[in-house]
Parts: C-alpha cells; structure tokens; sequence
C-alpha cells in the first residue's frame, strides 16, 4: 500500500502528490468541496431578516386576511428551515466518524485504482515500446580500465584539445616577458612627442600609466615591438570629483566611460600624434566637467545656504560660469546704481592645455598675497571656498579702510585685524582685555560690518551696525560712548562680589537744590546693602590727549528717609574721596609707602609709544582695584563709625575706631560702660575694678553681627568648669543686627546695655553670695556647689549626688531674676523635684536674692519634694456615685517654696511645711489658720489626723510634751506654745542683720531657753503675726497685713491667710519639738540633756481642733509616710494589688468612714445607733450590730466589727470572715463609694442570703481551703468592665428586690503558670423559689458565649438535682457546684 498524508483541504493523498493526469474520482467517493456550518447559519439568518423586512413594507399594503395568510406561510417556511438546520446541527455533533470512514473508504478506492492503472501500463510497455528493444555490447576494456587503474584513458583526443587547456608559461617566462615590454615602452616614449602635461608617468608590468591630478589617469601599453605598432589603451579613469555635492559616487557613467575610452583608442591608432591628441581630448572633456560640477554646486549653495547672497550671471556650458556676490539691492541695503561683485571661471580658449581660469569683477585689491593667491585657484574644485576666499580678500580691504578711519582720529590706535576671520579688533578703554575689544566682523555672504562686544545689549549693537553700514566715520562717535559704557562695566564687575547693588539713576528729592544733582553725565551709584543710606558715587571723565582712557572720580553720599515716609530719599552729605586712592590701595597691599616722585594714573602706567596687545580675558586689566577698596572699606568702617556715633551720642566714653592685628580687622574699645539702675554702689565700683577691657568688633560674612568681648578679672566665685579656672574671663554678648536697623545704630547699644544691667545684677547677686560662703554652713558646702558662674548666668548643682541644678539669670525684658530647674550627670533626663515650686522659688528669690537662702530652701525641700512627687496625681474613674466622672487623687497645690498643700480628693487638705535640719510640720488644711473652729470652705477636717500623724513622730527626736488639762481646752490661734518660739523669735531678731542679710549669724547661738520656765499668757503675744518663726528657720516673718497675694500660686476655694505666709502656721511645731541639728551650733549640750530627759511621746486622745496644730515630722518619716507600701498589719495573701502610701489609706478611710454615715442615712435596712466615741460609726441590720471605726495601731484601714443581736446562726468564723472582708474589700484601696453601699446592701439582706454570701466571701479571702475546686471566686460588688453590657462599670453590681443580682468573677486554677482564664457570672437568686441561675443578659460576640452557656447548664442541672426546700438558700450550694464541675474546652472562652 503506497504511504500517503493528509492533504492542505484535509484529504489523504499520495505522498508524491497527485498524478499528472488528473483521474476523475471513483463512483461512490464523497465530495471534497463543503460549506461551513456557522456561514449557513448565517445565511438562514439573513435570509430570515431579509423576508421579515420584506414582510414589513408589503404587508400594510393589503388587506387584514392576505396579511394573516403571509404570515403564517412565512411562519412555516421559516420553521421548515429552521428544522432541518436542528437536525444539520445534531448530525453534525458525530460528523467527525462519519468523515474519518468515508476517508478511509475513498482512500481504499484510490489505492485500488493506483493498482489497476499501475497493471494496464506495464501490459501496455510490454505489448507496443518493448517489442523491438535491444541491449548493446558490453564495454569490457572500459570496465576493465575503470576498475584497474582507476582512469579512463579511451576519450577521444578531439575532445581533449577542445576541453583542457595547454598549460600556462612559468613565472621566469612571464618576468622576463614583462622586463622586454619595459623596455619597449621606454624606448617608444623617449622617441614619441609627448605634451608635457603627461610628464606624470609609470612604468611597470609592461604597462605605461599617465596621471594628470585632478582630470584622468590613462594606461597604455603596446602589442609589440615594431614602432609602427599603435598604443592600446587598456585602462581610462576620470579623476574628477564632487567631494561637496557628489555624495562619493561617480561623476561620469562607466557606459561614458567606454564611449570615451574607444573614442581616444580611435584616435590613437589614426592619428600622428597619438598622445598629444590623446590629451587634448581628455583634459576638454575633464574642463567641461568641472564647470558643470562648479555650476552644479553654485545651484545647491543657491538652494541650500546662501540664497540670494551669491547668484549666477551666466552659464556657457563647456565655456564659462558668472557669478554674482555682495549685491547690494538684492540685499535691499542700498537703492539705486551700486557696485556688484563678479567671479568668472572659464576655459581659456586661446591655450585648451590650461586650467580653469578666474577672473574678479572689480579686481581684487593688491593686498595680502595670500588672500590673493587663494582667490586666484580652483584646483580644489568648491565653489563656495573659492567665494569664501575672494570675499576675505575684499573684506580685509574694508577692514583696512575702517583702520584708517580709527588712525586719523587716534595716532596712538592699537587695533589690528585678525585674517583667519576677518576681524577688526579695537580696544576701547586701555588697559583692555580681549573681551572687552570691540570687534568688528565683515559678513562673507553679505559684505556688511557686523560689531561684537560682550556684555552689552542687542539693540546697541543693531544702532552700531546700521550706523557704521551707512558711514564708517561715525564709528568714532560710537567709541566714545563705549568707553564711557566699559567704564561702568567694570566698576560693576569690580563690586560685584561684595555686598552692593549698583544703579545708574537715583531719584533724590532734593536733587535740584543739593551738590548731589550736579554730578558729571556718566556715574554709576554703589548702594551698601548692609548699610541702605551710604552709597558710593563713580564719576567717569574723559581724559584729554587720551581717547582710550578714563578718570575715575569717587564721590561718598548719604542719603535719609524719614521713617513710614514713601518716595525719594533725601540727600544728606556729599563728601569727595581723596584723589590718590590707587596709591593709598597699593601701600596697604605691599606694606610700605611708596617711593616719592612715583607719579600714578588712575587709568593705569603708560608705557612707551608702543601699540599694546589686548590682554586676554584671565588677566585682571578690568578689576578697579581702588573702587573695590573703597567699598571694601566703606563696608568694614561704615559701621563702626555708626556704633561709634552712637556711643558718643549716648555718652558712653570710647577710644574709636582701632586698627587690630595685620590692619586686617577693625574694633571699638569703650573705656566705660555706665552704671546700671538698681545695681548698688559697691556693686558697681566691685564690677568695674574687675573689667579690664570691652570690645566691640563685627563678626560673619554679612557683617551683621556684632560680639562684645568683656575681659574680667578676680570672679568673685570659683566653679568647678573646666573652662573657669583662669585668673581671667571672657565673656562674649553676640548682637545680630536687625534687617530694619542701620548697623552699628542704637538699637545695639541698647541691647549691650540690656546683658550689661543682667551682668550687673547678677554679679550683685554672686557678690553677697561670695561673701556668706565663709559663714556658710557645712552643711550646705557639702549639699550644693558652683558649677558654672560665666556672669551671665550662675548654675548651681545640689543633692547628695549633685544630680540637681538651678540656674539664675536676670531678665532683663522682665526686670527679674530667672530661675530654671534641670538635672545633670546620672539623673539627666529626669525631672527635678522642685519644678512644683519653681514658681514660688523664683518669687522667693526676687523678693530677696539671696543664694545662700535659695540653697538653704531646696536642701530643707528637696527631701519632701521628692517624696510628694511620688503621690498619685493621675484621675482615676468610679471613685463616686458618678462613675463616667474621673477626681485627682492627689492635688498638688504649692503656697510658698516651703509650704505644700495637699488635696485629696477634694475634699481633704494636708499643709506640709519644709523646716531646717532635715524636718518638716504637717498640720490639716481644713482649718484656718487664725480660728482653729473655722473650718477653710471646700474642705472637710480628717478626724484622727493627728493621732495618725503621731504614730510616724521619731520618739528619740520628739521631746515635746503636753498636759491633759491643755489638750482638753483648745488653745487660741497663737497657744501658749507658741510663747516659746516668739520667745526666741524675739532674741534672736537683733542678730538678723549679718552678711546673709535673712540668714541669721551662725557664730553666736542664742541664748539658751527651756519652754517650762516660763507661764505664757495671751498679753505677752504680739499683736501684728498671728504666727511665729521657729529660731532655727532662715526664713522671715510675715505678717497678715504685709502679705500680698502671690502671683501665680494655685489657690483652693476659701484659702487660709496662712496659704500665703512663707513662714509657719500659728500653732508653731518647733515650739512643740526643739529639734537640735547636728550640723547647727545650736545644738549645745544643754539641748542634748533636754533632749535626752524628755519622755517618749503618748498618745493624744481625740480632739476636733488636734490636727491643726502641725506635727514635726522627719524627713524618713515623710518618706514612709508618703511612699507607696502595703497594708500592715494584713496577711500578704488579704492585702490587696492596689499599692498605696499610708497618707493615702489614712485619708481613704477617713472618706470612706464618711460615705458610710451617708449610706446608712439612705439604705432603709440599716439603722444608725449612737456612739460617744469619736471617730466611731454604729449601725445595725434586723439581726447584726455592727460598729466600724479606724484600725487604732495604725489608722490606715477601717475595721467593722458584727455582733448578733440575738443568738442565732452565725458563727464566729463566719463574722470573722465578714469583718476581713470589709477591711480587706471593701473599705481598702482605691476606696469607692459604689463598694461601701454595694456591701450595706448585703448587710441588709436576709440572714441565709447573707450567710451563703460569707461562705462565698470565705472562699474568696482563703482559696487555699478549698482544694477540690477547679475554679477561685471574687465576689464583684461593682461591675466589671468584662461584665455583660447591663450597667456601665463601676455600678453596684448587688440589687436586692423580690430576687437578688450579684455578679462572681471565676478565674481558673492551672497546674503551670500560664495566663488563667477568667469568665463573669452574673447570678440571680428567687427568693420565692429558691433558685439560683445565670442572668439571662444579652451578650456582645466578643464575650464568653460558650462560657455563659456551660455556666447556665450547670445551674439548671444543679436544680433539677438539688430541689431548694422552704426557707433554704442555694446560693453557695450552686456556686459550690459550678466551681467543682466548670471545664471549658481549650478556647472555649471565645
């Protein structure tokens, strides 16, 4: 079976394609051709379409049945069609078998045709062409030959000698061949005529080349030695190019080439002069060539470039080319008859053996000869050079002309013509350099001088062109305006980097009256930037003789304006600079004077009669040396001589303006700076033996800024700075300038005044300060030191670790001392304790500026300062009945720099007050200062302050001791106490006016006095205080009627006069407590016996006025005191996780002692039952009495205890439970009102509500007993914030009604230590039934769903098993329950 493949149409053919003679197909084969099933489609639809549109014309035509006819006929048609192509489109789903057999059916067929065809021929060969055939004789000795020897050496011979060529000469043949035929050309060219054009020749490889440059190359050769042989021209190249417009290809087609090259071989062969007339012909047709290639180049410069700047007169071909350049009415320059330039090039028809000629129309000037030499050529075959090179010659002629023009007027005229370009290049004001020549070109495509210079406008060099154009002679008027124009060109270059603006025209409205209006016509106006009233006049003249120089004239002008005035300045002075500038600039530069009879021009040194070279563009010929030197200099003085004017005008005595150092630099030393207001005499004599010396000088780029350099001597401190330890100072004041002001103007001055009046004050300040050193306690020696005293400012560092600073100043805008806080070293970047008092210290000090006060103030205050710091100030929320409102648990409220008030909750007020020798008094706020039975309004008195504030008194330190009968009357505003302090007061006043001024002397201690010697009485108290000092206090005394009220200080509603007095309150600790100071000379043996004989202190019984009287404290104390720490007297496990200071838990339970007397007024279940013990609140439910008051060892928590009224079911255990629950729970931190009456509240429910609620309570305060459960329980008497959304948080979360809602906290037990998981129930209890289950409250999707859900299970099943009887609680019993049977699934929270 022969192969086949699958056809272009998708048939199986043969593989060698179809037959020759194309076979019709076999009966029964299917047809190749088909219609595609989507075009069918296509065409129904059409179709379709097309009988419906038909329909649609035709139809409203005829009547209503024809219609109807119409269209159900069309209906039907169309279905009919429709139908078959369903059944085409389903047939067609299994076409594909049915293509595949009948291929394979039509390709059995083929191959049984191919069979039967391939039989019929064979039988026809072997019937009719085979018949006669015959084979012929085998070649035996062909074969034989072929197989032997591998050749075939029979071929006829005939075939040989037509085929295979002879074989060629050897190369010794050749040579000699070639060395023979040499020597015949030789021979041949010595004894022929040969033009002497052909004199260019080579001999070689029997070949004779003749080259004629820039025509053809010809190469002959002869056929043999006879003489009568003719030449044979093998080669004929045409040398002539088009390297402009030829574009690298050939100018003559190779078919003119061999038209020509059988040409001359015609000539050769018939004429007697074979190469002479060879030539001849060669060169005419290389002549006409290049002509036509000129022409053709004029055509594309016409075209292309030049236009109508060069155009052509006339063309002969084959004979000459005219053209026309410089026409000046095509031009449109000139009108009328004018000059045209011509240049011809033609073949000279006199001499063929020639080159192109050229000849000028006018001739060309006799000038350069090598201008002329180069416009006389065309071997170079351009057009446009040659034009190039006659207009140069011509240009250079009227640059020529335009010289002589410059040289009639100016004999000593240094301008010369440059011929690469043709340029005439004219110096305009000498020296000059090359870019400041004026250099005038001469167009080649026009003729037309065209000016250049750099830097000037187009317009000015438009007027010069159009002006020297029409009349060359007005070039000399042009000049003159140039130099004038140069001149002020390089006064502006010569300024230009300094701080200048310069302006050829100033309006001044005094101009017609003032000097300053009749100035010459040519000057330039130097504004100072720095300083806008000077400027700088340049007046520019001419020099007679000297065409090309200028005089230089300087002329200095101030001008004014009034301030808020708008319009032209005023002119004020008009000063003339010296004429002999240059040489005053020149010996400043060299350092010497200059030689006398040394004669200087300001235009610059004349040499000899020599014509000078421009300088080139790098060579500083254009820089004005001495203009720069004035500005310069006008710059650097101008405000000196204004602070200078200045200073005298203040009367302020001053040497100048000094010259410093190489004359480079430039100062104003003041010898004496006039004394400051306020400062005192001594003060001021002291600061000015010390100054050695005070400068002015500027400093910067933009001389703006102004540094006086103050050298002091002898400071009255030494600081430990590294930079301080020389005998002398510096101190450097630094002024910048304001942009409004003229430099060096008053404001300056002022400003030096303003650091020189704070220099004085403080150096007031340092100098009593310097002097209490020496009598300074030790103490404070060792508290503070000087860490930097630079006369500006004294910064001093305290603290046991000097870790504190305080920096004075004094304001000199405010008229104050300026103190600032920082720290420094390790405690850098904390803050400083007394910021909260950084106000009152800074009024303390303004008041008295005293250092050795200020210092003795933050020792006595930094210990409570740090400790106050350390309470609680953020607001805290739910600490009322209005939970959503956050109160400040502590207020710090600072009165003076020893006088802290503390505000707890608003409601109750602590007075701290900081005294010397490590103590300080603590009294309660809440009562004023002068009754102690007036209460200061907003605040409430803490019963049982003082009992409290006495258990943290230091016995060893405290002597003091107080009689019954005193403690059970109240004293007056000043008690007998006080006496002893006034006392002392009293003796020690004399001694108040030593160096420290309010430091009392230290050397002589006062005399000595015992408190029980003397029997005060009222008369004896002065009147004008109602409180007294304490001896040792370095502060003083005000009294109410000399108080003012402090700035700035944060004051309480209702304040106490004595929240404004820096000293101590009426009842005066110290007289309570004569605390001697080891670091005191006070501290004398007969206070030590004292000390020693006094009894340790008793408790005080309670009085309602005790706690106005302060109690001294230590600073220890005041630390314990204050700082956060845990409950005492509580087993770790009880206490709980909000940590607190004892301040705080004395004064929490004091308010909530207080909201309880308001609770039990409105709980209805709750009866108050009166107590005559203070302090004591009793109340009682139907069943329990209960009594709660402070813990008496320490005052820090409130303790209730329950006693039955009647015996009934409770327990010991059980009140015992209930009572520390209360202390630990309820009434501990952070003391919330919604606790207190959410745990009434349970007071108040039934007993075996209440008694399942303390065995709940039980297993809350000791989880430990309970080892089976798997849960810890918190009873919530406030709503959580992880609660179900039914009340905000922060709400009681305990209502009793007819049912009971209380809320429990679970949290997991877990064997690891791992987060535990904690969910919230809340419960309700039917009091009627006895059930106990979860609320049913709507939950967010954040909260424990499936929780809640297990919770509600395990209640339900708890009471299906455990049914409550009559007058049982199952409270605790289903709590119990859900404890010991809760297991949440991993995740099971979510």
């Amino acid at each position: 079976m022969a192969p086949v493949q699958i056809g272009s149409d998708g048939q199986l053919v043969p593989v060698g394609g179809p037959t020759s003679a194309p076979q019709p197909p076999p009966p029964g084969a299917p047809a190749t051709g088909g219609v595609r099933l989507s075009l069918l489609i296509e065409f129904l639809l059409q179709r379709t379409y097309h009988e419906i549109t038909l329909l649609a014309e035709l139809l409203p035509r005829k009547t209503d049945m024809e219609r109807k006819i119409e269209i159900v006929q069309f209906a039907s048609r169309t279905r009919q069609l429709f139908v078959r192509l369903l059944a085409l489109v389903k047939w067609a789903s299994n076409a594909g078998k049915v293509e595949k057999c009948a291929m394979i059916s039509s390709f059995l067929d083929q191959q049984a045709f191919l069979f039967v065809d391939t039989a019929d021929r064979l039988a026809s060969l072997a019937r009719d062409a085979l018949v006669h055939a015959r084979l012929p004789s085998f070649a035996i000795p062909f074969a034989i030959d072929v197989l032997t020897t591998g050749s075939y050496p029979r071929l006829p011979t005939c075939i040989r000698d037509k085929i295979i060529p002879p074989d060629p000469i050897t190369k010794a043949e050749k040579h000699t061949t070639l060395n023979q035929l040499n020597q015949i050309l030789r021979h041949r060219l010595v004894t022929t005529d040969l033009p002497p054009q052909l004199a260019n020749l080579t001999v070689a490889n029997g070949r004779v080349k003749f080259r004629v440059e820039g025509e053809f190359e010809a190469t002959l050769t002869v056929m043999g030695d006879d003489p009568d042989i003719p030449w044979r021209l093998l080669k004929l190249e045409i040398l002539v190019e088009d390297k402009e417009t030829g574009d690298g290809r050939a100018l003559v087609h190779s078919m003119q080439v061999n038209f020509i090259h059988e040409l001359v071989q015609s000539r050769l062969f018939a004429d007697e002069k074979p190469l002479q007339d060879m030539y001849n012909c060669l060169h005419s047709f290389c002549l006409s060539l290049q002509l036509e290639v000129l022409h053709s180049q004029t055509l594309m410069l016409y075209r292309e470039r030049w236009g109508d700047l060069v155009q052509v007169e006339r063309y002969m071909p084959a004979k000459c080319l005219t053209l026309a350049v410089w026409n000046q009415q095509v031009l449109g320059k000139k009108t009328g008859t004018a000059a045209v330039h011509k240049v011809t090039i033609k073949i000279d028809e006199t001499d063929g053996s020639k080159p192109l000629q050229i000849s000028h129309e006018p001739p060309l000037p006799v000038c350069d000869s090598k201008l002329m030499e180069r416009a006389m050529k065309i071997d170079h075959l351009s057009i446009e050079k040659l034009l190039i090179d006659s207009v140069h010659a011509r240009s250079h002629q009227k640059l020529m002309e335009l010289k002589a023009i410059l040289k009639t007027s100016n004999q000593s005229d240094n301008s010369f013509i440059e011929t690469a370009l043709p340029t005439l290049v004219i110096p305009i004001l000498e020296p000059c350099g090359r870019s400041e020549c004026l250099h005038i070109f001469v167009d080649l495509h026009s003729g037309m001088f065209q000016p250049m210079l750099y830097g000037i406008d187009q317009s000015t060099l438009d007027d010069i062109e159009k002006t020297i154009n029409d009349d060359m002679k007005r070039i000399i008027s042009w000049l003159q305006q140039l130099k004038f124009w140069l001149g002020e060109q390089r006064c502006r270059q010569s300024v230009k980097h300094l701080p200048t603006v310069c302006t050829d025209v100033l309006h001044l409205s005094n101009a017609s009256s003032h000097p300053a209006g009749n100035l010459s016509k040519h000057k330039l106006f130097i504004k100072l930037t720095r300083l806008p009233q000077y400027y700088i006049v340049v007046e520019m003249l001419d020099v007679s003789g000297c065409p090309t120089e200028l005089q230089y004239k300087y002329t200095f002008l101030s001008v004014s304006q009034l301030e808020g005035e708008e319009g032209p300045p005023c002119a004020q002075l008009l000063q003339h600079f010296k004429p002999n500038l240059e040489q005053l600039v020149q010996d400043l530069t060299a350092g010497r004077p200059a030689r006398p009879g040394t004669k200087r021009k300001l235009s610059g040194d004349q040499g000899g009669s020599e014509p000078k070279k421009p300088k080139r563009s790098g060579e500083m010929c254009a820089f004005n040396k001495e203009l720069a030197h004035l500005v310069a200099m006008c710059d650097t003085n101008m405000p000196f001589i204004g602070l200078r004017t200045e200073l005298s005008n203040m009367e302020i005595p001053h040497q100048g303006v000094q010259v410093e150092g190489d004359g480079c630099s430039h100062a104003i030393r003041i010898l004496k700076i006039p004394p400051s207001k306020g400062v005192g005499e001594e003060t001021r004599k002291a600061l000015e033996r010390t100054l050695l010396d005070c400068t002015f000088r500027l400093q910067g780029r933009n001389n703006r800024t102004w540094v006086a350099e103050l050298v002091l001597s002898n400071c009255p401190l030494n600081s430990t700075h590294s930079k301080e330890q020389a005998s002398t100072r510096h101190v450097y004041l630094t002024y910048e300038n304001p942009l409004s002001e003229p430099v060096g103007g008053r404001k300056v001055v002022e400003m030096f005044l303003n650091d020189w009046s704070s220099i004085s004050q403080l150096y007031q300040c340092v100098l009593n300060f310097s002097r209490s050193l020496p009598e300074m306690p030790s103490y404070l020696s060792l508290f503070s030191e000087i860490r930097l005293y630079n006369y500006r400012k004294l910064v001093l560092c305290y603290g046991s670790t000097k870790g504190s600073s305080v920096t004075i100043q004094w304001n000199s805008g405010t008229q104050r001392f300026h103190l600032s806080l920082g720290t420094v070293g390790p405690n850098s970047g904390c803050s400083n304790c007394h910021n909260i008092i950084l106000h009152q210290l800074q009024e303390m000090f303004n008041k008295t500026p005293n250092v050795v006060q200020l210092l003795q103030v933050l020792s006595d205050t930094q210990g409570p300062l740090n400790a106050i710091n350390k309470l609680p100030t953020v607001p805290m929320l739910g600490l009322t009945q209005r939970t959503n409102t956050a109160y400040q648990c502590f207020s710090i409220l600072p009165q003076s720099p020893t006088h802290i008030r503390l505000a707890f909750r608003n409601m109750y007020c602590i007075d701290i007050y900081c005294r010397s020798r490590g103590v300080v008094a603590i009294r309660d706020g809440a009562y004023s200062l002068f009754d102690n039975t007036k209460i200061v309004e907003g605040f409430y008195p803490a019963q049982g302050l003082k009992t409290f504030l006495n258990m943290f008194v230091d016995s060893n330190q405290d002597a003091r001791r107080r009689s019954v009968n005193e403690d059970d009357n109240p004293p007056s505003p000043v008690g007998g106490d006080m006496m002893d302090s006034l006392m002392s007061h009293l003796q020690t006043q004399p001694m108040r006016g030593g160096a420290g001024g309010v430091y009392p002397p230290l050397t002589s201690p006062p005399t000595p006095y015992h408190p029980s010697n003397v029997v005060p009485s009222p008369s004896m108290m002065p009147t004008q205080s109602p409180g007294a000092l304490d001896p040792s206090s370095p502060y003083a005394m005000v009294s109410p009627s000399q108080r003012g009220q402090w700035p700035g200080s944060p004051q309480v509603s209702g304040p106490s006069p004595g929240a404004r007095i820096p000293g101590m309150s009426p009842g005066n600790p110290s007289l309570h407590s004569p605390i001697p100071d080891p670091h005191s000379p006070r501290s004398g043996p007969s206070s030590q016996v004292m000390t020693s004989s006094m009894p340790p202190p008793r408790r005080l019984p309670q009085r309602s006025w005790a706690a106005s009287i302060p109690t001294i404290l230590t600073h220890n104390a005041l630390h314990v005191l204050l700082l956060p720490s845990p409950t005492p007297s509580l087993m770790p496990g009880l206490a709980g996780s909000y940590l607190c200071s004892p301040l705080e838990r004395f004064l929490g339970s004091v308010i909530m002692r207080r909201h309880l007397q308001r609770i039990i007024q409105l709980e209805p279940n709750l009866s108050i039952v009166n107590s005559n013990e203070p302090g004591v609140i009793m109340f009682k439910t139907e069943v329990l009495k209960c009594r709660v008051a402070l813990n008496p060892k320490t005052y820090q928590t409130l303790q209730l205890k329950v006693t039955p009224e009647n015996a009934g079911p409770w327990s010991q255990e059980e009140l015992q439970v209930l009572e520390k629950f209360f202390e630990t729970r309820v009434a501990g931190p952070p003391f919330k009102y919604n606790t207190l009456n959410a745990f009434t509240k349970l007071l108040g429910a039934p007993t075996n509500i209440l008694r399942d609620c303390v065995r709940i309570m039980k297993l809350e305060l000791f989880p430990d007993q309970a080892g089976q459960l798997k849960w810890n329980v918190q009873f919530c008497l406030t709503i959580p914030p992880s609660a179900p959304p039914i009340a905000p948080p922060g709400t009681i979360a305990v209502v009793l009604k007819s049912k009971m809602l209380f809320f429990l906290q679970l949290t997991q037990r877990l064997p690891v230590p791992q987060d535990p998981v904690s969910i919230i129930v809340p419960i309700v209890y039917d009091m009627a039934t006895g059930l106990t289950q979860q609320a049913d409250i709507p939950r967010q999707h954040s909260s424990s769903g499936a929780a809640a859900l297990m919770v509600s299970n395990i209640l339900r099943r708890f009471n299906e098993l455990h049914p409550a009887r009559q007058g049982e609680c199952t409270i605790f019993a289903s709590v119990h329950d859900l404890m010991a049977n809760l297991n949440l699934p991993p995740g099971g929270r979510q």
